[in-house]
């Protein structure tokens, strides 16, 4: 069996509120080849992060830094891994025991040369749960095949890179190799909030082959004291403009004549009030069945509505 040693890589920061449960649902892992390294990215909390981190004693590796974001952390953890894969667990979120063995699992059912599965990256779906731990977005199984047929569909990864937001697979379901890292770079720590968004791109532009596995093998917390929520996530903001600007430069360059990318990029775009970005792409789809002006305010008109349910969604839910 193919069972290489996997490391499971938990940035923290002042985390003393979920970090235990964290670290236990890592330690709960049905694969047994694994190494947990916890990274304090200089908590200012009294020493109580680095507390919980050192009750597991040599369960885990423990490393400490200054304050540089969930980046500068996360590239501790890849400098500091022995594990040949790397996956990604922030302290407030969970692994389901099998997370590990079920994705090692299908990746022997792919019966690839073992130096060809280091250029294959493996995401899978899951579920968002409360502060408490109660599931608030079940996974949905339809959907969630449904995704993981289109994905191996895709004749090139330009589809992915077309609708970002379509397929932008929760962080801490992947699994990547560490080659990786030294193929296209660590994460951007000048980056806070699009830091996992922007090394997918990288990866999807290198060619590397993506995997959607139709499980919940993790599940994220959504809570009032997440980093997204403290900065005030928002669709326009500088690192926005630049990955939307350069995602869309990249299809240009790439595949200047296939107007669907254009058109679904457009599409996505219009969804989620990047109307300056969707006016781009649309200007590159001459196709007659498409009426322009028609489709894009139909998006815009959709994008308005389902921002203003998802603030008052967040109001009351969370």
């Amino acid at each position: 069996m193919y069972m290489p040693k996997v490391s499971i890589v938990i940035p923290a920061y002042n985390a003393s509120n979920y970090l235990a449960e964290a670290i236990d649902s890592a330690l709960a892992q049905t694969y047994p080849n694994i190494e947990i390294i916890v990274v304090n990215d200089g908590s200012k909390d009294d020493g109580v992060t680095e507390r919980v981190a050192l009750s597991y004693g040599d369960k885990i590796r423990y490393f400490a830094k200054e304050n540089g974001g969930s980046s500068s952390a996360l590239n501790v953890g890849i400098a500091n891994m022995t594990g040949e894969w790397f996956s990604w667990l922030s302290h407030d979120d969970l692994y389901v025991p099998m997370k590990l063995e079920k994705q090692m699992a299908y990746i022997e059912s792919l019966e690839l040369d073992v130096t060809e599965t280091s250029k294959h990256i493996f995401f899978s779906a899951s579920e968002l749960i409360d502060a408490n731990g109660k599931v608030i977005r079940a996974f949905d199984r339809n959907k969630a095949e449904k995704c993981a047929e289109t994905v191996v569909s895709f004749p090139h990864n330009g589809y992915l890179i077309a609708e970002p937001t379509v397929y932008n697979f929760h962080g801490c379901s992947c699994l990547v190799h560490r080659s990786a890292f030294e193929a296209v770079g660590n994460f951007d720590e000048t980056l806070r909030l699009l830091n996992d968004i922007d090394l997918w791109f990288r990866l999807y532009a290198a060619d590397y082959t993506v995997h959607y596995i139709p499980e919940p093998l993790v599940k994220g917390r959504v809570h009032s004291k997440q980093v997204s929520k403290s900065i005030g996530f928002s669709y326009h903001n500088p690192e926005q403009d630049m990955f939307w600007n350069r995602s869309l430069d990249w299809l240009l360059a790439n595949y200047p004549e296939e107007e669907q990318l254009f058109y679904r990029f457009g599409r996505n775009a219009y969804l989620k009030t990047r109307n300056e970005e969707g006016d781009r792409a649309f200007q590159y789809v001459k196709s007659a069945r498409v009426k322009k002006t028609i489709v894009k305010w139909k998006y815009r008109i959709q994008a308005s509505i389902r921002s203003l349910a998802k603030n008052v969604y967040l109001k009351f839910r969370i």
